[in-house]
């Protein structure tokens, strides 16, 4: 049922995600989970950093330990991290799942990630 506009911006789009936008999910997405550890090194509220490609999930716990989960918390730098321009969503009972497009470039992944630690520290000290 498409047509053939429709279908050649399909087979571009699919053209784009083959030749380059595969390849940059696994860098970048690369990039985003080594920084994703740096800033769990820096807070003890963030339990696991997980991901693949360019979809990635930082889990918030009561206790590092205990692994309970921090479901306010969660909730709280969802809305903190949209307040400072930053679409996350939460995902599971804790969890902050991060999905950007797979054309993210390292400075605008490195802006994302900038926001999202500033919302941790906000809604940590709350």
């Amino acid at each position: 049922g498409g047509n053939p506009l429709a279908c050649a911006a399909s087979l571009a789009t699919l053209q784009l995600i083959e030749e380059e936008y595969m390849a940059n999910a696994t860098e970048v997405g690369e990039y985003m989970l080594e920084a994703l550890e740096e800033i769990q090194a820096r807070h003890p509220s963030l339990g696991q950093v997980r991901g693949k490609g360019l979809m990635l999930g930082a889990e918030l716990v009561k206790n590092r330990d205990t692994k309970e989960p921090a479901k306010h918390l969660r909730d709280r730098v969802e809305e903190l991290a949209f307040q400072h321009g930053l679409v996350v969503m939460g995902c599971g009972a804790s969890t902050i799942r991060m999905a950007p497009p797979l054309c993210l470039t390292k400075s605008e992944a490195d802006e994302g990630l900038m926001i999202f630690e500033e919302a941790l520290s906000l809604a940590e000290k709350e």
